[in-house]
């Protein structure tokens, strides 16, 4: 447990080092972040101004040598200060959202720490998932010289009560009092230090479990408090408040959060509980509730008349992808009840919820446009694609997201919105029964993405074992399904392609800087670059060839690391995603199950070389699978025995295809190196003679991996009888349509 602790420490520096904002006013942090207004709670007023800790126990509290031994002081006094604040007896009730303060055991999963404090509506549980804990408290105690008397530190620091009354209306809250201090007009990020690591990695792992917008939580180091607030773009410290010297603000802040109700604590404002539900420990009687006004329903997208409301299936798990920054997709399992029930029938349904970059077009726009000229033109594959029954948009602010008012600059590009989509639900990829029904869903996928392509010109683009599920047709067959088209885009010209070919092969590289990976769903670094944060970069090459009217592309990987295809990591700057990139994936997939599933145990080993380092080390270790047959031989010997036919048949056969390739991209990028030398010399015929044969390398290397050759491999029919033909030459639709420029 020590490992993967360090190894999310150490992931989490990394990942939140220009992601965090510190020095944030503590007064608005409360207003903004709980929604807390002393005016709206009268009854509250006075009792915030009046709080003074009891002496004794502050004495106690900084007499304590280190974090174990003080905390319980500190929870004494927060308790005190919740009854002093809310006197009659707490009901640990979701609508009251009175908040109980205790010791927690709280159950770890990913790292072998945990805060000494939690705040939950069930009172002292010995096992307290994340996903039922509302916020945290952190406890930090460094070794220090005996503390003055408490009883003196607070009679001579702790504001009257009509001095805090006046700061607490004060119009700006950027002021000294109250430790509320304006962050400097240009302040450089500092690099996260261990504590805040720490602080941060209790918020990741809230974001991590549950159905949460956002999570908050308290950093208490000695007399300073800080409150930490994290969502899907990054981390807020504010500045710190001496809770000794102002008892009135310490009282501010528990009350904001003994006040608040579950979304004013990052639960999903799409969750309703029931009333006979009193306590917030589980989804049982949970609902999630769509409104008529917002939700649209189908491929025609059609308003309802009703709200869709759904119920929380409790026999299946809600799965929450790890990691704070990021889409952070969650996914609910439901059933419709009610009018939903009525308009989509009593199938078992899932909701996908998500934080896409605002930027990037709606996962079920394409998923539409999909679905529609399947429909229209490759009917029999429409089977092979998610089926969306309604969703929902929104955006910060409609989401209510604390960010949207805090006033914090960032970038554009960091925007994101939330998005909810209902579809039906499939069976994960590690669930097949047998290698025969691992074949079977591979090529039901392999195919229906190449229709995909011919159909509608969509690039899914993230290809991995997550991304490919199943479920059984009425006669118990398996059927392949692509699902999460949130990283899809539309196939671009072969003029843009053109282009960017000369990018790459006509031009001297580019400085080559290490690439680092940031996500860690076992608390392990293990790399999945599904988006990567930052302001991307601009294509190259001929810009009057990109239609008019197309924003240039971002530079970045795209895809989940052990699945995105070699010449991608190669490049500092990408080139734009192809099909053969597609088919390329799909070869790493379909070599990593065979490398390292068990179908006894229906789960994946782990397959180091892909997915621990740097994409650096990732590209190095795929280039050596590549050009190395005994590194490519050796990456089966731990193979299930029912999967080793598997890699003679078919894995071996594209090995030899795709290597082919890479062998072809070696010689290439000798001959591009050797062309740039001689341009340095002015040999311009020289670099004609070059360009020539570059072009014909290319126009080869690009020809080599097609679907014809792939189906090839798997030694399948390229189509099928009951594929669409084409009225005027009998021959299948794929043939007659634009080909991809591979």
């Amino acid at each position: 447990m020590q490992f993967k602790n360090d190894a999310a420490l150490s992931c989490t520096k990394f990942g939140f080092n220009d992601k965090i904002h510190r020095e944030y006013p503590v007064l608005e942090f409360v207003k903004h972040v709980w929604n807390f207004d002393e005016n709206d709670h009268p009854d509250l007023q006075l009792k915030i101004r009046s709080f003074i800790p009891r002496p004794a126990a502050v004495e106690m509290y900084n007499n304590a040598p280190n974090g174990v031994l003080c905390y319980p002081h500190l929870a004494a006094i927060t308790d005190a200060l919740l009854t002093h604040l809310f006197p009659t007896p707490i009901v640990h009730a979701v609508q009251s959202s009175v908040i109980f303060v205790h010791d927690d055991s709280v159950t770890r999963e990913y790292t072998s720490f945990q805060p000494y404090m939690t705040w939950s509506t069930t009172p002292k549980p010995s096992n307290q998932p994340w996903d039922w804990l509302l916020l945290f408290a952190e406890v930090n105690r460094e070794k220090a010289e005996k503390a003055p008397s408490a009883k003196k530190v607070l009679q001579g620091n702790v504001p009257r009560a009509e001095s805090t009354l006046k700061s607490l209306k004060r119009k700006s809250p950027y002021s000294k009092d109250d430790c509320v201090k304006p962050p400097p007009k240009r302040r450089k990020r500092a690099a996260m230090s261990q504590q805040e690591a720490q602080t941060a990695k209790y918020l990741n792992e809230m974001l991590s479990h549950g159905i949460r917008s956002f999570a908050s939580g308290l950093f208490i180091k000695d007399r300073e408090m800080h409150l930490w607030y994290g969502d899907r773009m990054g981390l807020v410290k504010s500045c710190a408040l001496d809770w000794q010297a102002n008892p009135a603000l310490m009282a501010l802040v528990f009350a904001a959060i003994g006040t608040a109700n579950p979304a004013q604590l990052g639960i999903s404002p799409f969750l309703e509980f029931s009333p006979t539900s009193p306590k917030f420990e589980g989804h049982e009687g949970g609902l999630v509730v769509l409104p008529a006004s917002e939700v649209v329903v189908g491929d025609d997208q059609e308003r309802p008349s009703e709200d869709m409301v759904f119920k929380i299936d409790t026999t299946r798990r809600v799965w929450t992808e790890w990691g704070t920054v990021g889409r952070g997709t969650t996914i609910v399992p439901l059933e419709a009840i009610g009018a939903a029930a009525r308009r989509l029938g009593t199938n078992a349904l899932v909701a996908k919820m998500a934080w896409p970059h605002a930027h990037r077009a709606p996962e079920e726009r394409f998923i539409r446009i999909v679905r529609g000229k399947l429909q229209q033109k490759a009917p029999g594959y429409l089977r092979h694609i998610v089926d969306v029954k309604c969703f929902v948009t929104r955006n910060m602010a409609e989401m209510g997201l604390p960010r949207a008012y805090m006033g914090i600059g960032f970038g554009s590009e960091d925007t994101r919105d939330f998005r909810l989509i209902v579809m039906k639900k499939y069976e994960p990829l590690e669930s097949v029964e047998s290698v025969d029904e691992f074949k079977t869903v591979f090529e039901h996928v392999v195919r229906a993405h190449h229709w995909v392509l011919t159909t509608s010109g969509v690039l899914h683009r993230d290809i991995s074992t997550g991304n490919i599920m199943f479920y059984r047709d009425m006669e118990g067959c398996v059927v392949g399904v692509m699902c999460d088209w949130d990283l899809a885009e539309e196939q671009l010209s072969d003029a843009e392609y053109e282009d960017d070919d000369d990018r790459i092969f006509r031009v001297h590289p580019m400085p080559k800087e290490g690439r680092t990976t940031t996500a860690d769903p076992q608390g392990n670094v293990v790399p999945t670059i599904q988006e990567q944060d930052g302001t991307p970069q601009t294509i190259k090459g001929k810009s009057n060839t990109i239609p008019e009217g197309r924003p240039p592309r971002p530079r970045y990987p795209a895809g989940t690391a052990p699945f995105i295809a070699l010449d991608i990591l190669l490049e500092d700057e990408p080139p734009l995603h192809r099909y053969r990139h597609e088919l390329e994936s799909l070869f790493f997939l379909l070599s990593y199950v065979c490398a390292v599933f068990n179908p006894a145990m229906h789960q994946f080993g782990p397959f180091s070389a892909w997915e621990r380092g740097s994409l650096d080390d990732i590209a190095a270790a795929k280039s050596f699978f590549y050009t190395n047959r005994k590194s490519f031989k050796s990456s089966f010997d731990h193979s299930h025995e029912d999967f080793r036919s598997l890699v003679d048949e078919w894995v071996m056969p594209l090995w030899e295809l795709f290597s082919g390739a890479a062998v072809k991209r070696i010689q290439i990028d000798s001959l591009v190196r050797r062309r740039n030398r001689q341009a340095s010399k002015g040999m311009d015929g020289m670099v004609a003679k070059l360009d020539v044969e570059i072009g014909l390398l290319v126009t080869t290397w690009r020809k080599t991996i097609t679907y014809e050759a792939f189906m090839d491999c798997l030694g399948l029919p390229v189509h099928l009888p009951t594929d669409p033909t084409c009225p005027s030459c009998d021959v299948s639709v794929s043939w007659c349509s634009r080909q991809a420029y591979y």
